[in-house]
């Protein structure tokens, strides 16, 4: 099962749906290297975001060294063709992101930390054609930019690291029972390919002498003069962590906000320092007040950036949420409703205060979410996270926010932020707005069932955001959609209806890998099992006396057949289930 960060992967390519990133719609941004027609005696191979180039008359071996090159969006293509040069010289296969669009998706904040950074993967054949390489491409990149790639070593003053890894896929289990990359152990034995956020290396590889002065000076890296001992790491993410420290001599605690240059890149391709600096300014400008945290300065640790600020102390208005949340903790009754909404509408005025102190200073805080407000002991609550705050009469503001919360496109200014108010006010009382991240209109029909659920007139909460008009005009399938839901029993012919007819719009026979939206884990086993594949879908249509299209039938039985007889799975996740799954279809 994939994990978080490898699940956004398959969010890129389709806003609805999860798709593989080879569908990333990128067609504008793809590198020359890409589309050419590759260099005599070279073949290409397309996998997902990846392209790779090939000796035609060698494969890559199945481990070693491997070589990884990063690189920033403005500096890719030249690093690109050079590093090909030089494979191409040494017939040293190698794999690199097709397009700019690929490179600025997978440098975002909340991709993989083990991966990040990997713009281009060399696959030497030996460690003497690896050393050689390796030196050749050092002195070619040096004084070229790239974010930095933690799981490698770095070399030199170039974007240029190392690892002893894996080079095809090959599996065994981890002590989990999950599923993993493996290495060959020298006695035969498949191992996990440890791609965490550290440097290691197997037990039974030796160094090579010349990785030795990197070793040596990546020990030797660091700040022994930082004031600062880190006692809790409260978030990590590709642009750098959060901590929890103490001032080594005052004994004050503080939060680090670290930035990782090159890394975290936004859609605005700002990368986490320059997006820290700007937070820098914005504490620094609203110095004073209590709804903000007090800044106590910047400073630079080897190469990443630190914000020192005041620790808070409270919990973020999402854990009082989860806490408190009323249709979760009662029956809904007006009486047990009541403290609920009272809260609710304390929180609301105390943010609306806050934001006003905010827009006083000439600021638009331009992140608003219950991830990022703090509710204090006393109830006071206060804002954190202004790596997006800009001038209030700015018109190109950074693109921001929590999906569902976030302002639409072209609101610029206070408005932004009233639009996040009123969605977090929302959001209290019906936490599951991330639906209107996908069609505003959604938001509308939460505003009407909240409250007609907790007994709100019209003038209870922020005002309707001018932003919403235009899904005003709009929400009419919302409303209609709603209606089915409303009385006192639900129409269930008419939902199952609609269920139907969004299952037959999401159908897709022409596709090969998967014939209807699901589960990442549709790509990695084959689209046909029960669990995540087709076989799923038909099965619940047949069992609920649904007509199963035959065209659906036909796709699920040439695609089984395709797949190996001997892959792993049962019942719920192999061809087992599809083969009971197609009897009860009449296929036999």
């Amino acid at each position: 099962m994939p994990g978080l960060h490898q699940t956004q992967l398959y969010c890129l390519a389709d806003r609805r749906y999860y798709e593989t990133p080879a569908r990333l719609k990128d067609e504008g941004t793809r590198y020359p290297l890409d589309t050419e027609p590759p260099a005599d005696g070279w073949r290409r191979v397309s996998g997902g975001l990846w392209t790779s180039l090939l000796p035609e008359d060698r494969e890559p071996a199945g481990q070693g060294w491997k070589i990884h090159v990063s690189t920033v969006p403005e500096e890719a293509e030249e690093t690109l063709l050079d590093t090909a040069r030089i494979c191409r010289a040494h017939r040293v296969p190698f794999k690199f992101l097709r397009s700019e669009r690929a490179l600025l998706l997978m440098s975002g904040k909340y991709m993989s930390r083990a991966g990040a950074g990997k713009f281009i993967t060399l696959y030497p054949p030996d460690e003497t054609v690896f050393l050689r390489v390796l030196d050749e491409l050092t002195r070619a990149l040096t004084g070229r930019r790239g974010p930095y790639i933690l799981s490698d070593l770095r070399i030199g003053d170039a974007p240029v690291y190392v690892r002893y890894g894996a080079f095809v896929s090959r599996w065994c289990l981890d002590d989990d029972g999950e599923r993993v990359l493996a290495l060959r152990h020298p006695s035969g034995e498949l191992v996990p390919d440890e791609r965490g956020v550290v440097f290691r290396v197997p037990p039974w590889v030796t160094v090579p002498d010349a990785l030795r002065p990197h070793l040596a000076a990546r020990a030797a890296a660091g700040d022994a003069a930082f004031p600062y001992d880190v006692s809790e790491s409260l978030q990590f993410s590709n642009a750098g962590g959060i901590y929890l420290a103490r001032h080594r001599e005052t004994g004050r605690q503080v939060v680090l906000r670290e930035a990782r240059p090159h890394s975290g890149l936004d859609e605005a391709g700002d990368d986490a320092v320059t997006r820290l600096h700007r937070e820098h300014r914005a504490l620094t400008a609203l110095a004073g007040l209590d709804c903000v945290p007090e800044v106590y300065g910047v400073r630079t640790v080897w190469e990443h950036h630190f914000l020192i600020e005041e620790h808070i102390e409270g919990t973020t208005l999402l854990e009082e949420i989860v806490g408190r949340f009323a249709l979760l903790h009662s029956t809904g009754t007006a009486a047990e409703l009541a403290p609920y909404t009272d809260w609710v509408e304390s929180v609301t005025e105390r943010l609306t205060e806050a934001l006003a102190a905010v827009h006083a200073r000439g600021l638009r805080f331009g992140d608003l979410h219950p991830s990022n407000i703090i509710i204090r002991p006393d109830g006071r609550v206060a804002l954190i996270d202004f790596e997006y705050a800009t001038a209030l009469d700015d018109p190109d503001t950074p693109v921001a926010g929590a999906p569902g919360l976030q302002a639409p496109a072209g609101t610029v200014g206070a408005e932004a932020d009233a639009y996040a108010l009123w969605a977090t006010w929302l959001y209290m009382l019906m936490p599951i707005m991330e639906m209107a991240g996908h069609d505003r209109a959604k938001a509308l029909t939460l505003e009407r069932w909240a409250r007609r659920r907790y007994g709100l007139d019209a003038g209870a909460g922020p005002r309707r955001p001018p932003a919403l008009r235009a899904a005003e005009s709009t929400d009419g399938h919302e409303r209609e959609t709603a209606a089915l839901l409303d009385g006192p029993e639900p129409d269930w012919a008419g939902l199952r209806e609609r269920l139907l007819r969004g299952i037959h719009a999401g159908a897709t026979p022409e596709r090969t890998d998967r014939l209807f939206p699901g589960d990442p884990e549709v790509f990695s086993t084959g689209g046909t099992d029960v669990a995540h594949g087709a076989a799923g879908v038909l099965h619940a249509l047949h069992r609920t006396g649904a007509p199963v299209p035959t065209v659906w039938t036909d796709w699920l039985v040439d695609t089984a057949r395709r797949r190996d007889p001997a892959a792993p799975g049962g019942l719920y996740g192999g061809l087992p289930g599809t083969a009971v799954v197609l009897s009860a279809l009449g296929r036999r």
